[in-house]
């Protein structure tokens, strides 16, 4: 997986989402949205992602918009305060949040439900 490859992550069932992952180290306490994620050293609370939230109708931009903003953010781990800049510098529909590995389902071209390309054996004939 490359360092900025855009994930499928899923809440539940229906509710899949793009995400890139920042920080696979699961030192992050759960951000109450839309405050920022903050280091606690030692308690386990999941990745640091970069998560898409747009209007369905706009998912095919969100690769593009996740990896773009995925390529310049700080190196982890962060401090609060560059948490913070990169926060106030991302684009609409993108914010910081924490994840449990096991809600990240693999890549994004190959989400469930995602469109089979052109001879895949998931089409019938």
């Amino acid at each position: 997986m490359s360092a900025h490859a855009v994930q499928a992550a899923c809440y539940g069932i229906g509710a899949i989402y793009p995400v890139v992952i920042l920080d696979e180290v699961h030192r992050w306490a759960r951000p109450t949205h839309p405050g920022l994620p903050e280091q606690q050293p030692g308690t386990g609370h999941g990745m640091l992602v970069l998560r898409w939230t747009g209007p369905q109708g706009e998912h095919t931009a969100a690769p593009g918009l996740l990896a773009a903003a995925a390529a310049r953010a700080p190196a982890m781990p962060a401090t609060g305060d560059e948490l913070l800049a990169y926060q106030q510098s991302l684009p609409h529909g993108l914010y910081l949040t924490t994840l449990p590995a096991e809600l990240v389902l693999g890549p994004w071209a190959q989400r469930p439900g995602a469109a089979c390309a052109p001879g895949c054996l998931h089409r019938s004939a």
